[in-house]
């Protein structure tokens, strides 16, 4: 049994929830564009959102798998197109890259766990058109060096922030700094509804595009005569609307996303500081983590065994990914899509796979009281 509950805007839920969730249910208004008294709950979580983010716009959506499909098809990825993304991450990336019709390409991360820079550059060929560099386990990839590589080959960036919404980076929130940023709001994720995601963009067309895509593309005649239609060519879209339920609980949470962070950082700060012997991972940008603590070992046995007598501790640990790089997917290794196989076999990311397979991790939870840090320094120390 664990010690405290390794979860983050999951744990502050209450009263604030249930009240939200039943001002929808009693409105008989959960499509977000109409019903008998519509309080258009998505409409402000979008609104406030961006305001948070600092930019000019934001669509929810139906999850960050969603958000990352529609962020490339709104920026104007070409079929075919090839999208560098770092062999550390959720097979969502890949996923959403063959969504919209572009093939995955993986690339050594250093030891922030996130993209290498150096690594991005060798990775770029003439068919490249986009990165995808990835915010992982709530601390903001190192972005400026890969901003630059991008501005230098004139490619789109696409953040996922699906598992650090509200981190900084650099006195900037993480999805707000490159074209487009993706969101996640998954059980597990800073704030939650369950599921459901959110794209940022910045660029006006892009965004008109994402939320005619999301939402059917925008121009369509229903059974009962009402019309939905925007000035624009009209194309062919899909169903990936947030409900106004999901967007009520979600905007509870955004007033707690700061408060939590910083407790969060506190927590990871403190116990780095009181074990300055472990390889811990490096972070760009110390103020402006969610609270992290990864750190790496000798060798794959090691991080197994550790693992292992944390949780005989009761301290919630695990290695990211269970050590597997994305490419670890059959379906990524034999280029399987729903359209046939796309391509060869890719190359494996050997500096990745090692850093990965020798990582620790310990789950923070936003409850976490200064006797549980207390533990977790503790179980480290035995």
């Amino acid at each position: 049994m664990t010690r405290y509950e390794p979860w983050r805007g999951l744990a502050l839920w209450g009263q604030e929830e249930e009240t939200a969730a039943l001002e929808v249910l009693r409105s008989r208004s959960l499509f977000r564009y109409y019903g008998p008294e519509l309080l258009h709950r998505t409409d402000s979580f979008e609104r406030e959102l961006a305001e948070l983010l600092e930019v000019p716009h934001t669509v929810a959506v139906s999850s960050g798998t969603a958000a990352l499909a529609c962020a490339l098809i709104g920026l104007g990825i070409p079929e075919g197109a090839e999208v560098i993304m770092p062999a550390v991450t959720f097979v969502a990336c890949a996923n959403a890259v063959v969504w919209a019709r572009g093939v995955p390409v993986f690339a050594e991360v250093d030891d922030t766990l996130t993209l290498d820079p150096v690594a991005l550059a060798e990775k770029v060929s003439d068919r490249t058109w986009g990165v995808l560099p990835v915010h992982l386990n709530n601390a903001a990839a190192d972005l400026d060096p890969i901003l630059a590589v991008a501005r230098r080959h004139d490619l789109v960036v696409l953040e996922d922030a699906a598992q650090a919404a509200g981190v900084r980076y650099r006195g900037r929130r993480a999805g707000s700094l490159g074209d487009a940023g993706a969101f996640s709001f998954q059980l597990e994720k800073n704030i939650t509804a369950g599921e459901g995601g959110a794209v940022s963009v910045r660029d006006p067309l892009a965004h008109q595009r994402i939320v005619r895509y999301q939402d059917q593309g925008g121009q369509f005649t229903t059974a009962r005569g009402e019309s939905r239609a925007q000035a624009a060519e009209p194309f062919l879209g899909v169903n990936l609307r947030m409900t106004e339920l999901t967007a009520a609980l979600l905007r509870v949470q955004l007033g707690r996303l700061d408060p939590m962070l910083a407790h969060l950082r506190s927590v990871a700060a403190e116990v780095r500081a009181a074990l300055p012997e472990l390889h811990w991972r490096r972070l760009p940008d110390e103020e402006g983590s969610g609270g992290d603590l990864t750190f790496f070992l000798g060798s794959r046995l090691e991080a197994r065994d550790r693992v292992a007598a944390l949780t005989a501790d009761g301290i919630p640990a695990h290695t990211l990914y269970q050590g597997q790089p994305v490419y670890s997917s059959p379906a990524i290794r034999a280029g399987r899509t729903p359209w046939g196989t796309r391509w060869g076999t890719p190359a494996r990311c050997r500096d990745s796979e090692g850093l990965l397979g020798r990582s620790v991790t310990i789950s923070l939870g936003a409850t976490m009281t200064a006797a549980d840090v207390r533990a977790v320094i503790t179980a480290l120390r035995g």
